[in-house]
């Protein structure tokens, strides 16, 4: 019983010891092929994953702006393998999420495009008004393929929470 009840405690210590020590995540990242020395964090209801890249001097700002039913941004063409960073501003009356991803009739469903996104800012983190910096580099397999600023929220990605992006080379 003893050994047991150690056995508790050096457990609980771990996932305290753990649990201090990680950050809030920021983005998610999905399984494409990314840069491995690229930080990875995880959305805890679909748990996608995205890539992140280092602010520098030389990212281009991109800002993005959710309201009820609509999306904006600053910038629509991207390049691969160039520093990003999305400044996304929730000025609607309802949480969101941001993603980029390929449009659903092309991913097959709400689901699949949250699981394949590149990006993905969960709910959690886009409360009516909250603002939230996300530095991104596109994938070089991101090349020509259809992506697009969306809420993958059911009733909103329906009512037009989407806005379609290119990337190129």
């Amino acid at each position: 019983m003893k050994r047991i009840a150690i056995l508790v405690v050096v457990v609980l210590v771990m996932i305290f010891v753990t649990a201090c020590g990680a950050s809030a995540p920021a983005a998610t990242q999905a399984p494409v092929s990314q840069p491995p020395s690229q930080p990875v964090a995880t959305e805890p209801a679909a748990q996608p994953i995205a890539t992140e890249s280092s602010t520098g001097a030389n990212s281009t700002e991109v800002m993005i702006t959710l309201d009820d039913n609509t999306i904006s941004a600053s910038l629509t063409t991207f390049q691969v393998s160039v520093p990003y960073t999305f400044v996304i501003t929730n000025a609607g009356t309802r949480a969101h999420n941001f993603n980029i991803s390929q449009p659903v009739s092309i991913a097959g469903g709400l689901d699949a495009a949250l699981q394949t996104a590149l990006l993905a800012v969960p709910k959690s983190e886009l409360n009516s008004g909250a603002k939230v910096t996300v530095p991104f580099i596109f994938p070089e397999t991101a090349s020509s393929t259809q992506f697009e600023f969306s809420c993958l929220i059911t009733r909103h990605y329906d009512d037009g929470m989407q806005l379609a992006i290119s990337v190129t080379k």
